[in-house]
């Protein structure tokens, strides 16, 4: 069955844009950014590759987001690719009560980066980026970032994936197992 929303701008069409985008299967992220005991982490879905010379990608980040301002002072940030068995970890960087600063990050395997952005253990994927330009979107800011660093696992590991308001285990096949 198929259901039309009126196209009027009211609460209820945008309630239904809203339902509509998390129809969009998309893989989910941890951002980190800062240094020594004033690092943040977020659960993310939406980051998104955008230029492969210079390599560049884009986050869109809640205009009152703590991370936002982490990000803005020290112009870094990670992106750490959440692999199918990280629920747990998503779910922790989603919650509000998960505290402020290094305290969030109690009981999650990570490790500071060379620059000192946090780097979550057991991702599928590792970017470390610098902050290149703010672009106002709504409510949200798009960071566009540059990739400086890059790591991922040797092994094909499937990534968590975020669709119709779950969390799912991503079952995508690789070239290892199609052979």
């Amino acid at each position: 069955m198929i259901t039309t929303t009126s196209t009027r701008p009211d609460s209820t069409f945008h309630d239904s844009v809203w339902s509509a985008a998390g129809r969009v299967a998309t893989g989910v992220s941890v951002l980190t950014a800062g240094r020594g005991d004033e690092v943040h982490g977020s659960t993310a879905s939406t980051f998104t590759f955008i230029s492969r010379q210079p390599p560049l990608i884009a986050v869109a980040l809640h205009r009152d987001s703590h991370l936002l301002t982490v990000i803005r002072q020290t112009g870094t940030l990670g992106v750490n690719v959440l692999s199918s068995h990280q629920t747990a970890v998503a779910r922790h960087f989603a919650s509000r009560k998960r505290g402020r600063g290094v305290e969030q990050f109690t009981g999650i395997p990570w490790q500071p980066d060379e620059d000192g952005v946090p780097r979550l253990a057991g991702t599928v994927s590792w970017l470390c980026c610098r902050a290149e330009q703010y672009i106002a979107a709504g409510d949200h800011e798009i960071v566009l970032a540059e990739v400086r660093s890059v790591s991922q696992e040797q092994t094909a590991t499937a990534p968590l994936l975020y669709f119709a308001g779950r969390l799912h285990p991503g079952s995508i096949p690789t070239e290892e197992s199609e052979h």
